[in-house]
């Protein structure tokens, strides 16, 4: 057995949030903004080997869901082509601001057209409360998914490094 020789991991300031070796699946943003999902064969000094590959959840001929994988070949980047890591999903609540969005964009239109429709003032003393909560609502969900980012970008804040963990020589029995 050989010892490890380098790791790489994602910090935020000074603590470690992740770590991969080689072996380990990763998906990130690269610098051209391309997503990239792969398994990690080397980490050596400040650079990594990924073998790109894209997996997929398919029915297969029984009718039973499986992933498919399909490999793409090996790519050499340095760490500092590493732009940005998707966030870890956050139970959901994301989907709440494009959710106020969508069904207050929806009653405003609904409660427009059905003024128009039927020859009503659209900014009458009873109408003018209605639209101004949707309005309300429309703002509070884009307050929200301004606010939840899908990824998280490398720079002062998070760091990706390579970590020297040994000279890779075999372990010895003590």
């Amino acid at each position: 057995m050989y010892a490890q020789t380098d790791l790489l991991v994602l910090k935020q300031r000074n603590q470690t949030i992740q770590t991969w070796v080689p072996g380990s699946v990763i998906t990130f943003q690269y610098s051209s903004g391309q997503w990239i999902q792969g398994i990690i064969k080397a980490v050596r000094n400040d650079s990594i080997l990924v073998e790109q590959i894209r997996m997929e959840r398919v029915v297969n001929r029984f009718g039973f869901i499986s992933t498919d994988t399909a490999r793409m070949g090996l790519m050499k980047l340095h760490v500092k082509e590493i732009y940005g890591m998707p966030k870890r999903n956050s139970g959901g609540i994301p989907a709440i601001g494009p959710l106020f969005q969508l069904a207050s964009g929806a009653y405003l239109f609904l409660n427009v057209f059905n003024t128009l429709i039927h020859s009503e003032a659209l900014f009458d003393a009873e109408n003018v409360p209605r639209l101004s909560i949707a309005a309300g609502f429309f703002l509070v969900g884009t307050l929200l998914q301004s606010m939840h980012k899908e990824s998280i970008l490398l720079g002062k804040k998070y760091t990706m490094e390579t970590i020297h963990t040994g000279n890779g020589t075999p372990f010895s029995k003590q």
